[in-house]
């Protein structure tokens, strides 16, 4: 049975990026004022909003330390590296403006934490299960259990369950130089991947944040971070290519590639569609089979759509 009441050594800083946040900052920092354990300090970083997000932080009674920063827009990357350079805390926390915890969040983290440093586990980071929770009023759960190393587990996708789950430790995260600013998409899992590869990742099963995804998601604009996944892919190889085997490349290239391919066909952008899959065939042969053949699927209809649309000019005329 694990502790409940985390060890008093440990003080816990909350880093919250803020662009135009200001319809759901209010409710995201009482939900860290309904901890059953509170957090010693809360950094929230305006990046360059332009409503009254600020101003509503500003006035916000907390029962913890809370620090406002600014700075122009440049991205959450940037805007938690920022706040890193500001904490002082053994372990930091992530939390995004529109998401909630629930109120033993930090408690249970903390208590898994200690069990794990007690056995003499390397534990980098610690997340938990996470209620997504979409504009049309459907939801789903983000349980994907970790319990040790698991690095090679995010040449797949990203396995922990979202940024706002994470508790990870000040010094890990320092040693590594923080979150890659020059992503403006990704760039969580790159910093996951990096604590993955020397230190074990730990999961409390049990639901304790929710997550708001609504019209500024993947699937909503694809072409916004697009360009952001191509770069991640290409700094996660440079990286750790030589680590990789050439399957593993593969698979890796295929994966993300998919992903923004899948995005576009629900958009309905055919050339986009076309471009991606030309991309990954150039990667691989592998690209005709990969995820169950249903990337060639969505091609070969969006080539068909696009066929058609030049084809109407000549036929009416």
């Amino acid at each position: 049975m694990l502790e409940q009441t985390p060890s008093a050594e440990h003080t816990v800083c909350v880093v919250i990026p803020l662009y135009n946040g200001g319809d759901s900052i209010e409710q995201t920092l009482t939900s860290l004022s309904e901890q059953t354990r509170r957090p010693d300090h809360v950094i929230v970083i305006n990046d360059g909003s332009t409503d009254d997000g600020p101003q509503r932080v500003e006035a916000f009674v907390a029962p913890f330390r809370l620090t406002l920063l600014h700075q122009v827009n440049e991205g959450q990357a940037s805007a938690r590296n920022h706040g890193l350079q500001h904490t002082e805390e053994t372990l930091i926390a992530f939390l995004d403006a529109d998401d909630r915890w629930h109120p033993q969040k930090l408690e249970k983290q903390l208590a898994l934490y200690d069990h794990l440093t007690r056995e003499g586990h390397a534990v980098g980071l610690i997340d938990c299960n996470v209620l997504v929770e979409y504009s049309d009023g459907s939801e789903h759960m983000e349980g994907r259990y970790k319990n040790g190393m698991h690095f090679f587990d995010f040449i797949h996708a990203n396995v922990v369950n979202g940024v706002s789950a994470v508790l990870v430790k000040r010094e890990v995260i320092q040693l590594l130089g923080g979150f890659e600013a020059s992503l403006r998409y990704s760039e969580d899992r790159m910093m996951w991947a990096r604590i993955a590869e020397h230190w074990e990742i730990h999961t409390v099963p049990e639901v304790l944040m929710s997550r708001t995804v609504n019209g500024g998601n993947i699937t909503a604009q694809p072409n916004k971070y697009y360009h952001h996944k191509l770069r991640f892919i290409e700094l996660f190889l440079a990286r750790y290519g030589e680590v990789l085997s050439p399957q593993q490349r593969i698979d890796f290239i295929l994966g993300n590639l998919a992903d923004f391919l899948h995005a576009f066909s629900c958009r309905a952008e055919h050339a986009q569609v076309v471009e991606v899959y030309r991309r990954m065939l150039a990667c691989s042969w592998q690209a005709v089979f990969f995820s169950h053949g249903k990337p060639t699927l969505r091609y070969l209809y969006s080539r068909a759509r696009s066929l058609g649309k030049s084809a109407a000019p000549t036929a009416a005329h």
